[in-house]
């Protein structure tokens, strides 16, 4: 494997965020409204957006990878499944701009049983759409699972962009893939240019507008007459469709030549040149980032700071999978990083295999700060009016490792507390938009188990406390305590109490100052932390009608989800809250818990009015699940694999409408276990297709179901 492979990828996934951060505002702007605005440099972000909502820039490459996670070889039909399964219908995830719209054209095709690479073809979709700029910004993953080698990252990109694009529209991922792979392992930009041409055809318009822009650098043209090259030959009025391919694939080139291998240069010229400005700034900061790292004093060319810190190294997205919706950068990087090693043949370096195997295998989230700035979600606030509280990753101390969390407290009064938190869950009020439609399920639960260590590095007396903010109930609630008044690292661990409609919105560790105030006041108090853990081991129940809405509606826009589900349709038309209950009706379905679930137990209470419906369980999105079919004359436990089910077990069992029943269903390990009215019934998947997921409830067509409460326990997590 390419030497700092592991980093590279992170600097790499980093750049890609912070170019769809500084795009965002100004999307679709001309150059010269662009200037007339902000002038001719933009040295840092435009709007402070606090917590970035989800962007479809990142949404694609971030979940399209995970086509090598289900399939052992990949073509653009497997892609095509991957697209399904992870995304909403007609809403989230994409821009739907219907006829306008080159990826819902593509998805209604697949949705008719038009499979790819036919869904994203000239000949179904004519070559208007299928040109247009998506085959290349979703496809960065892609660079980042090979690198070094071009040639694969470049039929991976191809295999992705099929799905809804052909021929220019392909090119542009294959180029971009290619870019991102000779990152790693080349360092002059201009050479990598030229090598990632080679992964596209020779006659494609693509390769023509990066060969133009390469010579009006070797005719000693400036940026701004080869952007008026650009503007005069291969602009958007040459070229139809809402955002075609070719005028965003010359400002990448002419951003990336003109750029001079530096990070900041490169990504303030991608965003004066306009047009598509997020997508564009993505794709040249996935590139600079592997291409540059991260900015030190041997590295000055490399990303700066003050790009890094507003991000907090926080991943939203807006896939149907609501707890993967919630993430960091780095748990990213190490999703990106076992494929790669996986398509490279060679093994993870210890550590950081071992943290994507406790997440991957044993549901446990570890945060562990070995990426230079990542704070994996932490923030930090004082509950006292002249609190002066940061936080910053350092090589100063570690439990693990290398890096740990530094956290730096100014004015610690007696009694005062501190709290150092993760979100674990986000209300549309914490957003700055939803222009892409974001919803979400926890990734914390109350029952589940939470460590850490922490190091007082200062001559204080304090006390450190586990937390959480259960925003169900509206609680505080403190689960855990350790006493730091000496050097060294000690560790703090407790259980989050198990609750009826409890909802995790933070967790985190609260410190208290127990000194007298005339001893250290004034003095600075500083503490390591590292390694914090959430291992799954759910106990809580919810009930039905008293889950509220999350109304992210703004403007003429309106979105309203069920908090802590994502639904598949985009309205609330099929749900209805009822007295004692929810009703889904019209082949409805909504998901909710943890992708990471393993064994568990999930007990339900439901009433079916017509037709019948589905309790799943371990459901990885919505093709990939197991389920429990209730129905008025029997209950059937199956799997669904694509769109195709396998039927596990067949139970004759008479279902009256409108009684209320309690189903009981266990998963352990490939053994899927249920009890209803004391009758119980056991199966076995020989296949193990699943062994971890969230659960879900369905209405089938024509079927309404109405269910009234629904608890998940863990068993020998």
């Amino acid at each position: 494997m390419v030497p700092n492979y592991i980093e590279k990828t992170y600097a790499g996934w980093l750049g890609k965020v912070i170019g769809i951060r500084m795009g965002a505002p100004i999307e679709g702007y001309s150059k010269e409204k662009i200037e007339q605005l902000y002038g001719k440099h933009i040295t840092d972000y435009l709007v402070d957006y606090n917590d970035f909502a989800c962007d479809d820039d990142s949404n694609g490459p971030l979940f399209f990878v995970r086509a090598l996670e289900h399939y052992s070889q990949v073509s653009p039909k497997e892609m095509g499944y991957t697209f399904l399964n992870y995304i909403a219908n007609e809403h989230g995830f994409f821009w739907w701009g219907n006829e306008l719209s080159t990826e819902h054209t593509a998805y209604k095709n697949l949705l008719k049983g038009i499979e790819a690479p036919e869904s994203g073809s000239i000949a179904v979709n004519g070559q208007e759409l299928a040109e247009q700029i998506g085959g290349q910004i979703f496809i960065d993953g892609f660079g980042f699972l090979t690198p070094g080698n071009p040639s694969v990252a470049s039929d991976l990109a191809e295999h992705s962009a099929r799905v809804t694009h052909d021929l220019e529209g392909v090119y542009g991922g294959r180029f971009i893939a290619a870019c991102i792979s000779l990152a790693y392992t080349h360092t002059d930009i201009i050479e990598i240019i030229k090598e990632a041409l080679k992964e596209i055809p020779e006659d494609s318009t693509y390769k023509e507008v990066v060969e133009r822009m390469l010579l009006c650098k070797e005719e000693g043209c400036s940026s701004e007459e080869a952007f008026l090259v650009l503007k005069n030959e291969y602009w958007s009025d040459r070229y139809k469709g809402v955002c075609h391919m070719i005028p965003n694939g010359g400002i990448i080139a002419l951003s990336l030549i003109y750029g001079g291998g530096d990070f900041f240069k490169t990504m303030e010229l991608v965003n004066l040149c306009g047009f598509d400005t997020d997508c564009n700034a993505g794709n040249v900061g996935a590139i600079m980032g592997v291409l540059t790292g991260i900015q030190s004093e041997e590295n000055p060319l490399g990303i700066p700071k003050r790009f890094i810190t507003p991000i907090k190294d926080i991943m939203l997205a807006s896939s149907m999978v609501g707890s993967l919706n919630i993430s960091t950068l780095s748990e990213n990087t190490l999703l990106f990083c076992k494929l790669g090693y996986e398509i490279a043949g060679e093994e993870m370096p210890a550590m950081f295999k071992e943290y994507e195997r406790k997440l991957s295998q044993e549901q446990t989230r570890i945060s562990h700060f070995e990426f230079m700035d990542a704070l994996h979600g932490f923030r930090i606030k004082g509950d006292y009016k002249n609190s002066e509280v940061f936080l910053q990753n350092t090589d100063e101390a570690a439990f693990e490792g290398k890096r740990s969390l530094k956290i730096m407290i100014n004015n610690l009064h007696p009694n005062n507390t501190v709290s150092v938190y993760q979100k674990s869950y986000y209300e549309p009020k914490d957003l700055h938009d939803a222009r892409y439609e974001p919803t979400f399920s926890p990734i914390v639960y109350p029952g589940d188990e939470v460590k850490g260590y922490l190091y007082l590095k200062t001559d204080q007396k304090l006390k450190a406390k586990l937390y959480c903010y259960d925003a169900g109930n509206d609680k505080i609630l403190q689960f855990g305590e350790v006493l730091l008044d000496s050097p060294g690292w000690k560790e703090i661990k407790g259980r989050i109490p198990a609750a009826l409609n409890g909802l995790v919105k933070e967790v985190g560790i609260q410190i208290v100052s127990l000194n007298q105030e005339d001893t250290f006041f004034g003095e600075q108090v500083v503490v390591y932390l590292d390694e914090f853990t959430i291992k799954a081991n759910p106990s809580y129940s919810m009930i039905m009608a008293d889950i509220p809405v999350d109304d992210y509606s703004l403007h003429s826009v309106v979105q309203k989800e069920v908090q802590g589900f994502t639904k598949y349709n985009k309205h609330l038309n099929n749900i209805k809250w009822q007295e004692d209950g929810i009703l889904l009706t019209g082949e409805e379905h909504i998901l909710t818990g943890d992708y990471y679930w393993r064994n568990y137990t999930c007990r339900l209470t439901f009433a079916l009015y017509e037709g019948a419906g589905d309790l799943f369980i371990r459901n990885q999105g919505n093709l990939r699940s197991y389920f429990v079919r209730m129905e008025k004359d029997g209950i059937k436990v199956g799997s669904i694999f694509e769109r195709k089910e396998e039927i596990l077990l067949t139970v004759p069992y008479s279902i009256e409408y409108k009684k209320e029943y309690t189903l009981d269903v266990t998963v352990q390990d490939n053994v899927i276990s249920l009890e209803i009215e004391g009758n119980r019934y056991s199966c076995k998947d020989p296949k193990e297709r699943y062994l971890h997921g969230g659960i879900g409830m369905k209405a089938a067509l024509n079927s309404s179901i109405r269910f009234i409460q629904y608890g998940v326990q863990g068993v020998n997590l």
